[in-house]
């Protein structure tokens, strides 16, 4: 019990300083929607987290801290990595590649399988997700390459994982439940 504590605690402080981070990231046409709504922030945030080991979450915790003692905003450098507007900051592409490819591949089965649950394709996923891996560091990619190869040993997809939890935490029900009403509403119109 202790330990789930001192997880959640963990996780509330890793999404806090990301927070900070995302508040003060300077976006061209001012203030992004999404920096609006702070709780959605939270949310989206903790369901990265919740299926990544404490061990992940401790390193990413200190390169945060690290980020911050050294002026550097993870958030502002993952969307100008997006926009292309910066050089690759990471320590190592070929683990950001070869984690992206997994998790590509995670995404992907969870959008075929829940084709109206998840309708859009993975251009945004191919934007996003590489340009996040690219601010850790070595350490914190080692570790979050551990999360991956466990995963794929337990023959687990760890995004299906993620949006399972998501939707449980809001009292939405299972991605099956949920395609299900999509499909029923679809049928309906």
């Amino acid at each position: 019990m202790e330990t789930n504590h001192n997880r959640e605690e963990l996780i509330h402080d890793v999404i806090e300083r990301e927070l900070a981070m995302f508040l003060n990231t300077k976006n061209m046409g001012g203030t992004a929607s999404c920096q609006e709504n702070p709780d959605m922030f939270r949310r989206w945030r903790w369901m990265i987290f919740s299926v990544l080991s404490d061990e992940y979450i401790g390193s990413y915790n200190d390169d945060l801290i690290e980020a911050e003692r050294v002026g550097r905003n993870f958030m502002t450098e993952k969307y100008a990595r997006m926009d292309d507007l910066i050089p690759c900051v990471s320590p190592n592409m070929d683990k950001v590649r070869k984690i992206t490819a997994t998790e590509r591949v995670w995404m992907q089965e969870l959008l075929q399988e829940f084709p109206l649950l998840f309708p859009q394709s993975l251009a945004r996923f191919d934007m996003y997700f590489p340009a996040e891996m690219e601010t850790l560091s070595e350490r914190s990619l080692d570790l979050y390459q551990e999360c991956v190869d466990s995963a794929l040993s337990r023959g687990e997809n760890l995004a299906r994982k993620r949006y399972s939890n998501f939707y449980a935490r809001m009292g939405l029900g299972t991605l099956e439940e949920l395609e299900a009403r999509r499909r029923e509403k679809l049928h309906q119109s």
